[in-house]
C-alpha cells in the first residue's frame, strides 16, 4: 500500500511536467502552422517539438507508475491522489511559464483539492477492492463502447466549436475508463500469478478489456492534445485529475459494486464531493493563468 501510494505521488510531479511541456509543445506547432492543415500533418508536426516530445516522456514514465500505484493498492485510494498536480502544474506555471494565478482561478484550485480530498477519504473507508467476475466488468465495457461512440460523433461534428475545457473533460472521462479496466486487468494478471496458471479460464476476456482500455486511452490522448492546443496546462491537467478519478471511482462503486456494503449517506458525499470538484475546474477554466505583465479580470 505505501509503495503504491508513493508511486502515485511521484507519477503526480511527472504528470504536472509532462502536461506543462507537451502544451508548449502543441500551441507552438500550432502556432507555427496553419489551423486549418490536415490534422495528420499537425500529428507529424508534434514530432519535431523537442518540448513535446519531452513531456511525452514524463508522461509515459506518470502513466507506469499510476500502474505499479494501482497494481499495489486500491484504486480509490490510488487515483485520486493525481489531484496534487494542480499545485505542481500552477507552481511550474508561475515560474517556467512566467504566468500569474488569479484569484478566482487559485480558488478554483482550492475548491478542486477539497471536494477530490472528501471523495478520497469517503471513497476509502467505504470501499472495497477485488478481482471481479467477467459478468461484473462486461456493463463497464458497454458503457465505456456507447461512451467511446458519443465522443467520436461529438468531436466529428462539433471540433471546431468546442472550448479546450470540454475537450480536456471527455479527455478525463476516458481516462477514467483506462483506470478502471486495467485495475480489473492489473487485478485479474496478478491473480492468474498467483494461482500459477497464465493460461487459465478467462484470459481471452482479460485481453479483451486491455483492448478496450487502450482504445480508451488513444481517444483521451487525442482529445488532451485537442485541449492543450487552446487551454492552459493548468485546465488541462485539472480535468485530468479531477474528472479521472472521479469517473474511476464512480465506475467502481456503481458498475463494480465496490461500495456494495457502504452505508447511504456516503453516496450523497460522493455526489456533493463530485459536485464540488467539477465547479473547481469550472473556475479555472473561467479564470486560467495569465502572463505576468497582463491585468487580471476583475474580481467581482
Amino acid at each position: 500500500m505505501v509503495l503504491g501510494v508513493g508511486a502515485a505521488l511521484l507519477s503526480t510531479v511527472l504528470l504536472a511536467l509532462g502536461a506543462q511541456f507537451q502544451g508548449r509543445g502543441v500551441r507552438g506547432v500550432e502556432g507555427a502552422e496553419d489551423a486549418r492543415r490536415s490534422g495528420l500533418r499537425r500529428i507529424l508536426g508534434l514530432f519535431t517539438s523537442g518540448g513535446w516530445l519531452l513531456g511525452s516522456g514524463f508522461l509515459t514514465l506518470a502513466i507506469l507508475l499510476q500502474l505499479v500505484g494501482l497494481l499495489l493498492a486500491p484504486l480509490p485510494v490510488v487515483q485520486p491522489i493525481g489531484v496534487l498536480s494542480l499545485v505542481v502544474t500552477a507552481l511550474l506555471s508561475r515560474r517556467v511559464a512566467h504566468a500569474r494565478i488569479q484569484r478566482w482561478g487559485a480558488i478554483g484550485i482550492a475548491v478542486c483539492l477539497a471536494g477530490t480530498t472528501a471523495f478520497v477519504v469517503t471513497a476509502t473507508f467505504a470501499t472495497t477492492t477485488a478481482p471481479e467476475p467477467a459478468a461484473v466488468v462486461v456493463p463497464v465495457l458497454v458503457l465505456a463502447g456507447f461512451v467511446l461512440l458519443a465522443l467520436l460523433i461529438g468531436y466529428a461534428l462539433l471540433r471546431r466549436r468546442l472550448p479546450a475545457f470540454v475537450f480536456a473533460t471527455a479527455g478525463g472521462v476516458c481516462f477514467g475508463f483506462v483506470a478502471t479496466l486495467m485495475k480489473v486487468v492489473l487485478d485479474r494478471g496478478a491473480e492468474a500469478v498467483r494461482a500459477g496458471d497464465l493460461l487459465r479460464p478467462g484470459i481471452g476476456f482479460t485481453l479483451l478489456v486491455l483492448v478496450a482500455a487502450g482504445a480508451a486511452g488513444l481517444a483521451g490522448i487525442s482529445l488532451v492534445q485537442r485541449a492543450y492546443s487552446s487551454g492552459s496546462a493548468d485546465l488541462v491537467v485539472a480535468a485530468l485529475t479531477v474528472v479521472d478519478p472521479l469517473v474511476a471511482v464512480t465506475l467502481g462503486i456503481v458498475l463494480l459494486g465496490q461500495a456494495r456494503h457502504a452505508p447511504g449517506w456516503t453516496f450523497a458525499v460522493f455526489a456533493a464531493a463530485e459536485l464540488v470538484a467539477i465547479a473547481g475546474v469550472a473556475l479555472m477554466a473561467r479564470h486560467p493563468p495569465r502572463p505576468a505583465d497582463t491585468p487580471g479580470s476583475p474580481s467581482g
